[in-house]
């Protein structure tokens, strides 16, 4: 592995003894993997990750593992991006992998390109066996943008997402990033929060002057019981504490980046309509939020009657 490579893959790890080798095998099938930085951070793991993490390094030269106390993910990958020697970094998550042919493309890209972040799709990988509704196979696929490889400014991407699919997808693990445009603009992850891309990753490409687009599905996403997105537990409250902190964060931010511009209006009333759905979803007034939702600021950004209708059900029980 050369002193300054191109990329650099970073791994949180957290009690993932049953996926990390799998997730790892899947890079090294990747062509031109020996000339990339791989960082296994292990996060507190308390079964045998940390020792596997270890045994994986032994093997392959160009991995790289830091052993740390618990902190969670946010705090992880901040570490990955201040340790990284690549000019990109990409995330993976341990029990996830990526489709080796297919990255191999973002490997070579890395190499020549001077863009501020790469953007890709992920097909999903069921644990179970079962199959994803047919409505499902997109979920992590950029469906708003040509399918043909180009680049856009972040913004003009952004809109043309909404615009054309009504949603855009807010998930680290689809892009590879320029290391110091991170660094340069501060975009580290908020420690302690779950659902922490959907707070870092519309700051990322608003900002964004270049952002290349892959149509490919590069990552494979796991769905699998147990993990932090699919808790066995039914108590959600620290999800549910994150996004009242999100949430409300970037109306924000969107106010102070955005003002004047035509994106604000579409950007906001993109973000109500996923505000009201995590809402509903999560039951959030359950959990002691309803007097803190701001009813006035939601019926105000709302553009879609169905989202008319479900601020007008906050008021009725959110109080």
């Amino acid at each position: 592995m050369p002193d300054n490579p191109s990329l650099s893959v970073i791994i949180p790890v957290f009690n993932v003894e049953n996926y990390l080798s799998k997730c790892i095998e899947s890079l090294f099938k990747t062509s031109g993997i020996e000339e990339v930085e791989i960082i296994l951070i292990d996060d507190g793991s308390t079964d045998e990750s940390g020792t596997l993490a270890d045994r994986l390094a032994d093997e392959y030269s160009n991995i790289r593992v830091f052993h740390r106390n618990n902190e969670g993910p946010s705090a992880a990958r901040n570490f990955g991006i201040r340790e990284a020697r690549g000019t990109y970094v990409s995330f993976v998550d341990s029990d996830d992998e990526v489709v080796p042919n297919l990255f191999a493309k973002v490997i070579k890209l890395a190499v020549v390109s001077d863009v501020d972040m790469f953007l890709w799709d992920s097909e999903l990988t069921i644990e179970d066996g079962g199959s994803m509704a047919s409505k499902k196979e997109d979920f992590f696929s950029h469906t708003g943008l040509e399918k043909t490889e180009r680049t856009y400014d972040g913004k003009k991407l952004l809109e043309e997402l909404i615009r054309n699919s009504g949603n855009f997808v807010a998930t680290v693990w689809l892009g590879a990033y320029r290391r110091s445009y991170l660094v340069d603009n501060g975009f580290y992850f908020e420690p302690g929060l779950i659902h922490e891309d959907e707070y870092w990753v519309p700051k990322v490409m608003i900002n964004a002057k270049s952002i290349h687009y892959i149509p490919e599905k590069i990552y494979r996403y796991r769905i699998r019981k147990g993990s932090i997105m699919n808790p066995k537990s039914k108590n959600l409250k620290a999800h549910v504490d994150s996004l009242m902190k999100i949430y409300p964060a970037l109306y924000d931010y969107y106010d102070e980046v955005l003002e004047g511009e035509p994106l604000q209006e579409l950007i906001e009333a993109n973000l109500t309509k996923r505000y009201l759905h995590m809402i509903f979803r999560f039951n959030i007034v359950k959990y002691g939020y309803g007097k803190q939702i701001d009813k006035k600021l939601l019926w105000r950004k709302s553009r879609r009657i169905q989202d008319k209708l479900m601020v007008l059900c906050l008021y009725v029980y959110a109080h």
